[in-house]
């Protein structure tokens, strides 16, 4: 196709939009011209009418018993020798012509007034026609007199053709000058262009100039470098989440072909095979729920949304996990209490996963010391409800505690493989609170961490 094909340039069509314009523009002023000078010339036709009826009428008035034969003969033939366009028809009272050619005009209009005559031969021409009071034998006469060779339409076909040369060249040069000034309109759109094809997904930094931009494509190129920053977010996540998923699931991979490497070399016993298969089936469980996990999450990347929300009781949610960790609970020396209570809509299931992900983490992480005291403090106001898991160990940095919620991420040092944590228990529960449309939050200092989430109400 063409660049300026009008299916995909809108430079074509812009320019040919104007062009439609100025069709419209030109053929109007040029209609309203030619009808503009067609009514004075008319105008003009019409005084010259009445001014020659008036002075036939003077004429026959001053004939008087005379009527037209005599005097007024030469005299009206003296007018018309002058003027060599003007006719004149002279009918008594009962429509005999007494003066004129024997081929008279056919009447237009009303008697007494200007208006246009049609000739013999056709043409369309000024007259008037009326009754003349006067004495004798021209008494009632009535006079016709008529432009026989009027010279408007020989100046309206001049004009109406001058006219339709000049619209056409002013057309032809609208839309010319439309398409140039349209493609250098377009200059910056295309500037901005070939700054985008500049972005590859080696070069994610790149983005569209702001500076020197012409205010209507500065919210373009604002909105377009704003999605261009979560694409580069989204990918450096992406890139993090696959060094990350590699590195968690090298280990126990590596563990299971060496287990299994050195169980083929040797023969073994009966017992020695079922605690390699033990210690396997562990590994291998370990895996399943790391995968889960991640897909878990990369739902709730997408977006997904949590469903089959009712209402429930925070309070009554985190009951039911504590009496779940019960043994747990006991075995750690542990007290739990749970303070205050919030009603939200939400789905149970995840609600109670994330409290769980966050009872297990206080309990993982508390001081040690006998017994340990972690509290569940449920809050509200107006817009949301929170959910705070409170417990007594070390103080996290600072600079550490907005990595708390990052994938894999563990808040000791150690990767060991024997670690239960795989680092997503934490990422599962800030996961949980976006698909309810709330967020997460964790402070630490003297001793004390607080980590929790909230709930739009």
């Amino acid at each position: 196709m063409s660049r300026l094909d009008p299916r995909t340039s809108i430079v074509a069509r812009v320019a040919l939009a104007l062009a439609g314009i100025a069709v419209l523009v030109f053929a109007a002023v040029g209609a309203l011209l030619y009808w503009t000078l067609e009514r004075e010339l008319m105008r003009v036709e019409f005084d010259e009418v009445q001014g020659k009826v008036a002075l036939v009428r003077q004429l026959l008035e001053d004939s008087g018993a005379a009527g037209v034969d005599g005097a007024f003969r030469t005299q009206l033939e003296d007018v018309l020798a002058g003027h060599g366009n003007l006719k004149v028809w002279i009918h008594d009272r009962d429509g005999r012509l007494l003066f004129g050619d024997a081929a008279e005009p056919v009447h237009l209009a009303a008697d007494g007034e200007p208006s246009l005559f049609t000739l013999p031969d056709g043409r369309t021409t000024s007259g008037c026609r009326l009754e003349v009071d006067a004495l004798g034998p021209a008494q009632g006469a009535q006079v016709t007199v008529a432009l026989a060779d009027s010279m408007r339409g020989q100046v309206l076909g001049m004009y109406g053709r001058s006219v339709a040369w000049i619209c056409g060249l002013g057309i032809a040069a609208t839309a010319l000058l439309a398409a140039w000034a349209t493609r250098r309109g377009f200059r910056p759109v295309r500037r901005l262009a070939e700054h985008a094809s500049r972005i590859t997904p080696a070069a994610l930094s790149v983005r569209l100039p702001l500076d020197g931009e012409d205010e209507e494509l500065q919210g373009l190129a604002v909105s377009f470098n704003h999605a261009l920053d979560r694409l580069q977010e989204a990918y450096a996540r992406l890139e993090s989440f696959n060094a990350d998923v590699a590195h968690e699931l090298r280990t126990p991979l590596a563990t299971l072909i060496s287990g299994t490497e050195v169980t083929l070399a040797a023969t073994r016993s009966p017992q020695e095979l079922e605690h390699l298969l033990g210690t396997q089936l562990e590994l291998l469980q370990r895996l399943r729920t790391i995968v889960n996990d991640m897909l878990f999450l990369a739902r709730a990347d997408i977006g997904e949304q949590a469903a089959d929300r009712e209402p429930v009781s925070l309070s009554a949610e985190a009951g039911r996990v504590v009496e779940y960790y019960d043994g747990l609970i006991a075995e750690a020396g542990a007290q739990v209490r749970i303070d205050g209570d919030a009603q939200v809509r939400c789905n149970p299931g995840l609600v109670r996963r994330a409290i769980s992900n966050l009872l297990s983490n206080a309990l993982k992480y508390s001081d040690g010391a006998a017994p340990a005291r972690i509290g569940i403090e449920i809050s509200q106001d107006e817009r949301e409800a929170r959910l705070r898991v409170r417990n007594a160990g070390p103080t996290i940095p600072s600079e550490v505690l907005p990595r708390l919620f990052d994938r894999f991420y563990r808040g000791e040092p150690s990767r060991a493989p024997g670690s239960d944590s795989h680092g997503l228990g934490l990422a599962i529960v800030r996961a949980i609170a976006r698909m309810h449309g709330g967020g997460v939050d964790a402070v630490s200092r003297d001793g004390i961490t607080v980590v929790g989430f909230s709930l739009p109400k």
